[in-house]
């Protein structure tokens, strides 16, 4: 799935990085807003004062909740890196293993979620030449924005059409996956790199196979991380 530098013409790799810039700003401001209140409203509250009227340009610090939010953005990006390093086989010899985009939104929320999997992108590319620098932000967009961000919104209109958690988290899973080999095939054949009637269903029959593996793990983690109290229903950003 990570797309390694050369593979993508320069245009659209450029264009990705703008998307994926954009798209993690977003989510930044999002999580940023969850977790910081303005420091007098802090004093304020730690002094069992209620505040009625707070200016927009008070200063803002971190909140109690929103420590716990970003220890739990890095555990989960822990959690997703580590489970990266375990392959399964698939046929002819390819292998396959976990994204995590679906597992960290159900988790965290759409913007935290997101910028998880973004960290483990980036770290990936950065200090285990898994996926080119170049080619950064198009891996950040396929993995963890179309992978992390709208997968999020798939598993919310899935779970109100099926009423399941089990079946709308597994299938928000596989969607990830094949949403995110997709866009890998078409940002690839695009490039010229190889032709795109070729190179998606190569991409889509394998990533197939992997998806059912997506999405058997991730409601499994789910039901682990669920059973240890990491989150609840509420706790979405």
């Amino acid at each position: 799935m990570h797309i390694p530098n050369g593979f993508v013409d320069p245009k659209i790799s450029t264009g990705l990085a703008f998307a994926a810039a954009g798209a993690l700003a977003y989510c930044l401001n999002k999580v940023k807003q969850a977790v910081t209140a303005p420091a007098l409203q802090q004093a304020l509250a730690g002094a069992g004062e209620k505040v009625t009227t707070i200016t927009s340009k008070a200063r803002k610090v971190l909140t109690q909740n929103g420590r716990q939010t970003i220890e739990k953005i890095g555990l989960m990006a822990g959690l997703i890196f580590a489970a990266q390093m375990f392959n399964f086989p698939i046929a002819s010899g390819t292998s396959g293993h976990l994204i995590g985009g679906a597992l960290a939104v159900i988790v965290l929320g759409p913007a935290a979620g997101t910028l998880a999997v973004a960290l483990v992108v980036i770290i990936q590319s950065l200090f285990f030449a898994d996926g080119g620098i170049l080619i950064l932000g198009g891996n950040i967009v396929n993995m963890a924005v179309i992978g992390g961000l709208l997968t999020y919104y798939i598993y919310v209109w899935l779970k109100k059409l099926t009423k399941s958690f089990v079946v709308s988290a597994a299938l928000a899973a596989w969607c990830s996956v094949m949403l995110a080999a997709t866009a890998t095939s078409v940002e690839i054949g695009l490039s010229g790199t190889f032709a795109l009637s070729a190179v998606l269903p190569a991409m889509l029959k394998t990533h197939a196979v992997i998806g059912v593996a997506e999405g058997f793990i991730t409601v499994a983690l789910l039901g682990i991380l669920r059973n240890v109290k990491f989150y609840n229903n509420e706790e979405k950003i």
